[in-house]
């Protein structure tokens, strides 16, 4: 039961398989059902954040990448 439940996620990251087609379409009905209920501006900065967080958690280095993106907004005095 439990390599079941292993090699269906496994597979939903999978493309052209059934259980991708699954889950890319409940993504499809949830983007939609926010679009409607929601709107496009809150949806569209839902998934802007959705994004940074991704970005940031998906880092390995995440201080290093954080002082030199900071660094680079905003320069050191003297530089």
């Amino acid at each position: 039961m439990m390599d079941e439940h292993k090699s269906f996620w496994k597979n939903c990251f999978q493309v052209g398989t059934p259980a991708c087609g699954i889950a890319l379409g409940l993504l499809g009905v949830i983007l939609a059902f926010l679009l409607i209920f929601v709107g496009f501006w809150k949806t569209l900065m839902v998934a802007v954040f959705f994004v940074i967080g991704f970005l940031l958690g998906a880092r390995s280095n995440k201080v290093t990448a954080m002082k030199a993106w900071i660094n680079k907004l905003f320069p050191p005095k003297g530089e």
